[in-house]
């Protein structure tokens, strides 16, 4: 200890690695880490993986796929035990990526169509099918719903948004449908194409907090009251969304819990211990907060 002390050693975990054939060391693949939700999924993973005494490395890839296959490859050569992906792919690029690696996936707070990878995330059709029915409760008819062109934040909140509304008797006709990134500048976007509408919607569906809280703005600048004019609705309850005024009503994601979970699940496979199930979708909830009212017509 003497000598330990004097020579400052530390182990070298590399060399470990080597000997045990684990490194302790999980990567994080992200879209986008400047992201308000995936910021705080991260962060949650992190607080996990110290628990466990693992460490992780994050990866930006930007939403981009070459960025994404090259990450992979890092990853490998870094001897990474494992991955957290929180970038959902087509089912084609799933199997790209995980022809690269030789170790285990586990997707976090997103599904990928088909895939057997295991999966922390929230029933996604089911939390807009009652965000949709939530509208139409307060007697909305003129409808909008702003999406991603992913899986989970495009097509299986789509289709629930889509459904719950039927299921009320809206007519498609009055239902409008935008495609956008889930962020403040995708809200924005659509925000415009909202206001130069002739007939304005009367209540707006976004599939994130970040598009719903850039399309508050866009319209609060423009001179377009929400939620007097325009009722808006969200998706993930990031921490910002009770602080904006008004406060966003939205669908709540537990965080903290997807984050735990994704990484018991990772760490379990690591030690190749067997899993119950295959797919984990956690309970949400319906927040009602300030940015929905009854139309005014």
């Amino acid at each position: 200890m003497n000598t330990i002390e004097k020579y400052d050693y530390r182990p070298n975990q590399v060399a470990r690695g080597l000997i045990n054939h684990k490194t302790r060391l999980i990567g994080i693949v992200t879209p986008k880490v400047s992201n308000a939700f995936h910021a705080e999924l991260i962060s949650q993973i992190e607080a996990e993986a110290d628990r466990a005494h693992y460490n992780v490395i994050i990866s930006n890839i930007l939403g981009n796929f070459e960025n994404e296959k090259k990450t992979f490859r890092i990853m490998k050569d870094r001897q990474v035990d494992g991955i957290i992906l929180l970038h959902e792919n087509t089912p084609d690029e799933m199997r790209e990526l995980e022809e690269i690696v030789d170790f285990p996936i586990v997707l976090a707070s997103v599904r990928v169509k088909d895939s057997l990878l295991p999966t922390v995330a929230i029933d996604d059709e089911r939390a807009a099918f009652e965000a949709a029915r939530y509208l139409c409760q307060l007697g909305h008819v003129r409808i909008a719903g702003v999406f991603s062109d992913s899986y989970s934040t495009g097509t299986l909140r789509r289709k629930g948004f889509l459904e719950g509304l039927q299921s009320w008797g809206i007519d498609r006709n009055s239902i409008s449908l935008y495609t956008t990134e889930c962020s403040f500048g995708g809200g924005i976007a659509v925000a415009t194409e909202i206001k130069n509408q002739k007939n304005l919607p009367t209540a707006v569906f976004f599939a994130s907090d970040e598009m719903a809280i850039g399309a508050i703005n866009y319209f609060q600048d423009h001179g377009i009251r929400v939620p007097e004019d325009i009722s808006v609705f969200s998706f993930d309850d990031i921490e910002l969304s009770g602080f904006v005024r008004p406060r966003l009503s939205t669908i709540h994601q537990p965080i903290q819990d997807i984050g735990r979970k994704a990484t018991d699940l990772l760490i379990k496979l690591i030690d190749e211990k067997p899993l119950s199930q295959r797919e984990f979708l956690l309970p949400h909830q319906v927040i009602v907060r300030d940015s929905c009212a009854n139309p005014r017509d």
